[in-house]
């Protein structure tokens, strides 16, 4: 039984509690902070040959769409559901690509989302890892002797 009174079945694992909080806070953080960025201030870089207006309005909405996914994968991973740790992968990935992206624009906030989601991340693989049975067949082991029969006379065959 975990803190929320949760009981797990026999030989699986408990919900992944802290995977499904960080992926929601930084999916939250993506959309606020992406959200501002849509207002349309276009940030400036000077050159040697002059200054360039650079607009990245469209990234920034494209930052939403990713952050509300991600608190959506965040919320569902909370839920314990089979199929989410799966969607909140997918979801986490492309949010990892879009802030390392939009790095150069927003770095301190880049590397705390980058540093949660990966944390998110790991958190969620170990748990798909610590979720596989046991005595489940994967394609590649297939069940039967490992070694073939012993020789005719051996010690081991009693003849």
């Amino acid at each position: 039984m975990d803190s929320t009174g949760w009981v797990a079945p026999a030989g699986r694992p408990g919900r992944p509690l802290l995977a499904g909080g960080l992926l929601a806070g930084a999916g939250l953080v993506d959309v606020l902070t992406a959200w501002a960025h849509t207002a349309g201030d276009q940030f400036v870089a000077r050159t040697s040959e002059g200054m360039y207006a650079v607009d990245i309005v469209a990234w920034a909405w494209l930052h939403v769409a990713i952050g509300v996914a991600l608190t959506l994968a965040g919320l569902l991973v909370l839920t314990g559901r089979r199929g989410t740790v799966l969607f909140a992968v997918c979801c986490a990935l492309p949010a990892i690509v879009v802030d390392v992206l939009l790095f150069p624009y927003a770095p301190i906030r880049a590397l705390m989302v980058v540093a949660l989601e990966g944390a998110a991340l790991r958190l969620l693989f170990r748990h798909a890892r610590a979720g596989a049975r046991p005595g489940a067949v994967s394609a590649a082991r297939r069940p039967g002797p490992s070694a073939p029969d012993p020789p005719p006379g051996s010690p081991t065959t009693g003849g």
